[in-house]
């Protein structure tokens, strides 16, 4: 029979004396001098026999000294205690440091104490009856959603907002923003578009904000926002479960306890990402975010830069250059653009929504042994059936070859997929943008300079290059427990960190091509993993799955820095292992096996997931 170390290694609890099961007997000095005999060598304690006594001592102590295992904390704390400074601790120093560091007298351990205090994690349980208080960071389509839901099981909820209203991003954004898809593939599952709700099929981002105000009425979300509000600090609760909110509202400073924890900021959030080159103080002229680019007026007569080949740089150069004398696009790759209908007919979605289209993906690492033959057998069929869209798609654009994306376009979805209409392919053609591969070496008072030496006038550069990750709320010791990567934060289905308890993440670790959609999946597989309807596997497990994932995704997405996070086409099998995680049809099309296979999936195939009262 075999043995599954993941699934079925027990989860023991280590013995101390916190649980009451201490191997060690007496006072804290006396179980001091016990584990300091333990470890020493000829009576004393060098560096590498510390590395040792310390996991011991949080084991014994994990209260106190839960977080001795960093690097940073040990070395601080090993500096404190050894009094004569000769990188050797006797059993006196050992003793009475680690008991001053227990019970502190001094500002110095006092200071050290309360800093170890904030990295302290109690040990991971997926048990969550304690459960009766969230706090929920952002107030977008994620963070409602996840009110929402935990609010229906009787959770109370508290939103921290730090802008004035709901709605994250669509709040405000760059100019002539909007849907890049069609509203029914862009609606909260348990709230379509009223019928009386006036907008273009391809809503505007103020339409899209008032629809989100209005889920949020509905439901009385903004009466559980505290809005203008900053998140300052996010730590344990010492000994107890849950998570302190460190927060600052009109520059008062206030903590506050939860039994839970769901960080929901977003995917396109803050800080921007800006990476001015070199010599831009000496630049005339104006240097702007797209996030900041919030009136296109602002380019009016102006010689316009814009830098990035994603969805807001090339929006950003179209009404740039309705309002500019010239306006010139430069990126270092440019990506596939996609049309809102196949050959000016099919809407789009029937390729990229439906199970057909995602068929035609690199299969996923969970796929069976008979599906991952398929694919593998039909990997030619594939292949050809990509470059057919990619000719189909130079034919609707009308790209030229400067401007032809070099990587297929089976991948490049993953990295810069953009649906666009056909103003900038017009302008592009009329000469209105001018369109340069390459990037910026340095600023000079009139322009700027590319890497390959030419001049380009400007008086206004605009970063249309996305937005970085911060975890900075987080103590640098638990940031390290969350083991963040180059390419991104790599969770549990995007949504729990394994070594770090009660908190998850929702909608600002995932992106797909409806991520509206996802988040409301998550919010419900959460409402689900609280209430005990679902159970989460042990940690091990959620590793072995996570380190499967980041293999898969290595082996062939573009490199980036949100890689962990990205989904994209492959949303249909995302949302198939949510659904199934709560005991849910995958299939929701059936039995109408064409339709499964062919017609798109929205918001709406998965509404009777939803309890009725949400409708």
């Amino acid at each position: 029979m075999g043995f599954n170390i993941y699934d079925e290694l027990p989860e023991a609890t280590s013995p101390s004396r916190y649980h009451g099961t201490s191997k060690y007997h007496g006072t804290d000095k006396q179980v001091l001098a016990e584990i300091f005999l333990q470890h020493a060598i000829g009576g004393v304690l060098p560096v590498t026999p510390w590395y040792a006594a310390s996991k011991s001592l949080a084991r014994e102590f994990p209260e106190q000294l839960g977080c001795l295992d960093d690097p940073a904390i040990l070395g601080r704390v090993f500096q404190m205690i050894d009094d004569n400074h000769d990188g050797i601790l006797d059993e006196d120093e050992f003793v009475s440091g680690i008991y001053e560091l227990l019970h502190p007298t001094t500002e110095e351990a006092k200071t050290l104490s309360n800093r170890i205090a904030k990295a302290v994690l109690r040990p991971v349980d997926n048990d969550f009856g304690h459960v009766q208080s969230v706090a929920i960071i952002g107030a977008g389509v994620a963070g409602l959603q996840v009110a929402r839901r935990l609010m229906e099981i009787g959770i109370s909820c508290t939103i921290f907002e730090k802008s004035e209203n709901v709605g994250g991003v669509w709040q405000k954004n760059y100019a002539d923003f909007g849907l890049q898809v069609p509203k029914e593939l862009y609606e909260f599952p348990d709230f379509p578009y009223p019928d009386d709700f006036k907008c273009d099929l391809f809503p505007t981002g103020p339409e899209v904000q008032s629809y989100i105000e209005l889920y949020a009425k509905t439901f009385k979300l903004y009466e559980v926002t505290q809005f203008k509000t900053v998140v300052l600090e996010l730590q344990p609760n010492g000994g107890k479960r849950g998570w302190t909110v460190v927060f600052e509202k009109g520059k008062q400073r206030s903590y506050k306890a939860f039994d839970y924890l769901v960080v929901a900021t977003g995917m396109y959030s803050w800080p921007p990402h800006m990476p001015v080159a070199r010599g831009s103080s000496r630049f005339n002229g104006q240097i702007l975010h797209s996030c900041t680019f919030t009136d296109r007026k602002v380019a009016s007569g102006k010689k316009v830069v814009v830098v990035g080949g994603g969805k807001s740089a090339i929006d950003n150069a179209v009404a740039a250059a309705k309002e500019g004398s010239k306006t010139t696009l430069v990126c270092r790759s440019w990506h596939w653009p996609v049309p809102r209908y196949l050959l000016n007919l099919v809407p789009f979605k029937y390729a990229t929504y439906s199970r057909f289209g995602h068929w035609f993906l690199h299969p996923h690492h969970e796929e069976g042994a008979a599906a991952t033959w398929l694919h593998g057998t039909c990997a030619p069929v594939k292949w050809l059936w990509w470059r057919a869209v990619e000719l189909m798609f130079r034919g609707q654009f009308q790209l030229p070859r400067s401007i032809t994306p070099e990587e297929g376009i089976e991948t490049d979805l993953f990295s810069g997929g953009q649906i666009l209409n056909y103003e900038f392919r017009d302008m592009v053609k009329s000469g209105q943008i001018q369109t340069v591969c390459g990037s910026i070496d340095k600023f000079t008072e009139t322009g700027v300079v590319l890497v390959d030496g030419s001049q380009l006038d400007a008086d206004l550069v605009i970063y249309g290059t996305g937005f970085a990750k911060n975890y900075d709320v987080f103590d640098k010791v638990i940031q390290s427990k969350l083991n963040i990567q180059k390419d991104g934060l790599y969770l549990y289905r995007n949504i729990i960190p394994p070594r770090v308890p009660d908190v998850a993440f929702i909608g600002c670790e995932v992106s797909t091509f409806n991520n509206i959609l996802s988040q409301g999946l998550q919010a419900l597989w959460l409402q689900k993993m609280l209430s005990g309807q679902m159970q989460l596997p042990k940690p091990g497990s959620m590793e072995f799955v996570i380190q499967k994932e980041q293999a898969w995704k290595r082996t062939w997405m573009p490199p980036a820095s949100s890689r962990a996070s990205l989904y994209q086409l492959h949303m249909t099998k995302y949302h198939d292992m949510l659904v199934q995680d709560i005991g849910g049809q995958r299939f929701r099309k059936m039995p109408n096996c064409f339709g499964e296979l062919f017609m798109p999936y929205t918001a709406r195939d998965f509404a009777s997931l939803f309890p009725r009262g949400s409708k």
